[in-house]
Protein backbone atom coordinates (compact mmCIF):
# COMPACT_ATOMS: atom_id res chain seq x y z
CA UNK A 1 0.00 0.00 0.00
CA UNK A 2 1.21 3.54 -0.85
CA UNK A 3 1.80 6.20 1.70
CA UNK A 4 -0.63 8.38 0.03
CA UNK A 5 -3.35 5.50 0.21
CA UNK A 6 -5.63 5.43 3.81
CA UNK A 7 -5.99 2.49 5.34
CA UNK A 8 -8.76 0.19 4.19
CA UNK A 9 -12.07 1.04 6.27
CA UNK A 10 -12.67 -2.24 8.82
CA UNK A 11 -14.91 -2.90 11.35
CA UNK A 12 -12.49 -3.00 14.17
CA UNK A 13 -11.95 0.91 12.61
CA UNK A 14 -15.69 1.28 12.76
CA UNK A 15 -15.85 0.36 15.94
CA UNK A 16 -13.12 1.98 17.71
CA UNK A 17 -12.01 4.99 15.23
CA UNK A 18 -15.23 6.82 16.70
CA UNK A 19 -14.11 6.71 20.23
CA UNK A 20 -11.42 9.63 20.69
CA UNK A 21 -10.06 11.24 23.29
CA UNK A 22 -12.67 14.22 23.73
CA UNK A 23 -15.46 12.16 23.39
CA UNK A 24 -14.03 10.02 25.98
CA UNK A 25 -14.03 13.02 28.23
CA UNK A 26 -17.20 14.13 27.22
CA UNK A 27 -18.49 10.75 28.35
CA UNK A 28 -16.92 10.66 31.89
CA UNK A 29 -18.63 14.19 32.25
CA UNK A 30 -21.79 12.36 31.40
CA UNK A 31 -21.53 9.43 33.52
CA UNK A 32 -20.45 11.77 36.15
CA UNK A 33 -24.10 13.88 35.74
CA UNK A 34 -25.57 10.54 35.26
CA UNK A 35 -25.00 8.96 37.97
CA UNK A 36 -24.27 11.62 41.03
CA UNK A 37 -26.66 14.35 39.96
CA UNK A 38 -30.00 12.31 41.05
CA UNK A 39 -28.20 10.63 43.74
CA UNK A 40 -27.53 14.06 45.09
CA UNK A 41 -30.67 15.38 44.55
CA UNK A 42 -31.84 12.55 46.23
CA UNK A 43 -30.00 12.88 49.76
CA UNK A 44 -31.30 16.48 49.54
CA UNK A 45 -34.92 14.93 49.41
CA UNK A 46 -34.57 12.32 52.49
CA UNK A 47 -33.09 14.97 54.53
CA UNK A 48 -36.47 16.23 55.05
CA UNK A 49 -38.69 12.89 55.76
CA UNK A 50 -38.66 12.78 59.52
CA UNK A 51 -40.51 9.55 61.24
CA UNK A 52 -42.40 11.98 63.13
CA UNK A 53 -43.81 14.13 61.11
CA UNK A 54 -44.08 11.91 58.07
CA UNK A 55 -46.98 8.84 58.29
CA UNK A 56 -44.82 6.32 56.60
CA UNK A 57 -41.31 7.49 56.66
CA UNK A 58 -39.67 4.61 55.88
CA UNK A 59 -41.83 4.03 52.81
CA UNK A 60 -41.32 7.63 51.52
CA UNK A 61 -37.46 6.80 51.67
CA UNK A 62 -37.81 3.98 49.59
CA UNK A 63 -40.09 6.16 47.62
CA UNK A 64 -37.28 8.29 46.81
CA UNK A 65 -34.53 6.12 46.31
CA UNK A 66 -37.10 4.31 43.11
CA UNK A 67 -36.99 8.05 41.89
CA UNK A 68 -33.59 8.24 41.88
CA UNK A 69 -32.85 4.25 40.35
CA UNK A 70 -35.36 5.52 38.04
CA UNK A 71 -33.58 8.62 36.98
CA UNK A 72 -30.15 7.21 37.12
CA UNK A 73 -31.36 4.28 34.51
CA UNK A 74 -32.71 7.28 32.31
CA UNK A 75 -29.52 8.93 32.49
CA UNK A 76 -27.55 6.21 31.67
CA UNK A 77 -30.05 5.37 28.50
CA UNK A 78 -29.43 9.06 27.39
CA UNK A 79 -25.91 8.52 27.36
CA UNK A 80 -25.96 5.05 25.30
CA UNK A 81 -28.86 6.69 22.93
CA UNK A 82 -26.11 9.81 22.19
CA UNK A 83 -23.31 7.38 21.87
CA UNK A 84 -25.12 5.10 19.45
CA UNK A 85 -25.63 8.38 17.86
CA UNK A 86 -21.80 9.28 17.49
CA UNK A 87 -20.85 5.92 16.52
CA UNK A 88 -23.66 6.56 13.30
CA UNK A 89 -22.38 9.66 12.16
CA UNK A 90 -19.05 8.36 12.50
CA UNK A 91 -19.91 5.75 10.40
CA UNK A 92 -21.76 7.92 8.07
CA UNK A 93 -18.92 10.63 7.39
CA UNK A 94 -16.12 7.68 6.96
CA UNK A 95 -12.31 8.15 7.00
CA UNK A 96 -11.05 11.08 6.10
CA UNK A 97 -9.77 10.88 2.28
CA UNK A 98 -7.04 13.60 0.71
CA UNK A 99 -9.20 14.61 -2.80
CA UNK A 100 -7.38 15.82 -5.89
CA UNK A 101 -7.25 19.34 -5.69
CA UNK A 102 -8.92 21.79 -7.28
CA UNK A 103 -7.69 22.79 -10.61
CA UNK A 104 -6.22 26.36 -11.20
CA UNK A 105 -5.58 26.23 -7.71
CA UNK A 106 -2.11 28.84 -6.73
CA UNK A 107 0.15 26.41 -5.95
CA UNK A 108 -0.69 24.52 -8.84
CA UNK A 109 -0.22 27.47 -11.55
CA UNK A 110 2.48 27.62 -13.02
CA UNK A 111 3.59 28.35 -17.05
CA UNK A 112 1.02 28.05 -19.42
CA UNK A 113 -1.55 27.68 -16.98
CA UNK A 114 -2.11 31.44 -17.21
CA UNK A 115 -0.95 32.46 -13.56
CA UNK A 116 -0.16 35.98 -12.84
Amino acid sequence: MSPGQPTPFTLRRALSDWFTPRLRRQLLWALVAALGLPWLVGAWAKQFIQPGLHNDAERAAQLVDFMVLGGIFFGLSMIVVWLVGCWVVAVMKGPALQGDEFPGAPEQDGPGHGGA
